[in-house]
C-alpha cells in the first residue's frame, strides 16, 4: 500500500491552526466569564442579577462569542477526529455532513437562547 494516501488530501494547517486559535478565544471569554460571574458582583449569583446582566447588548455579544468559539472548536476536533481515523470518503462524508447539522442545531439553540432572553418582572 505503499504511495496510497489516507485522509482527506488536505494539510489540515488551517483546521490545526485555528482549533488552537478557538482554544485561546475560549479561555479569554471563559475566564471573564468566570471573574464577572464570582468577582465582579457583589454578593451571591441569583437570577435577577443574571437576567439584569444579560439584557446588555455587550454581554449578548460576549455569549455570542463564547458560543461560536465552543461550537467551532468542538465541530473542529470532531472533525479531525473523523479525518484522522475514518479512511472510507463515503462514510466520512456522512459523518462530516451529521456534525455540521448537530453543530448548526447547537448554534442555533444557543443563538435563540441568548438573542430572546428577556427580564421578567
Amino acid at each position: 500500500m505503499l504511495g496510497k494516501s489516507f485522509g482527506s488530501g488536505r494539510s489540515g494547517a488551517f483546521d490545526w491552526f485555528f482549533q488552537r486559535v478557538s482554544g485561546v478565544a475560549l479561555l479569554i471569554t471563559l475566564f471573564l466569564h468566570f471573574w464577572v460571574l464570582h468577582y465582579a458582583t457583589q454578593g451571591p449569583v441569583t437570577y435577577q442579577k443574571v437576567m439584569a446582566r444579560m439584557v446588555s447588548p455587550a454581554w449578548k455579544a460576549l455569549d455570542i462569542a463564547f458560543l461560536v468559539f465552543a461550537v467551532y472548536h468542538a465541530m473542529n476536533g470532531f472533525k479531525m477526529i473523523i479525518d484522522d481515523y475514518v479512511h472510507a470518503p463515503g462514510i466520512r462524508a456522512v459523518l462530516v455532513g451529521a456534525l455540521w447539522v448537530v453543530a448548526i442545531g447547537f448554534f442555533g439553540l444557543g443563538i435563540l437562547t441568548i438573542v430572546t432572553l428577556k427580564v421578567q418582572a
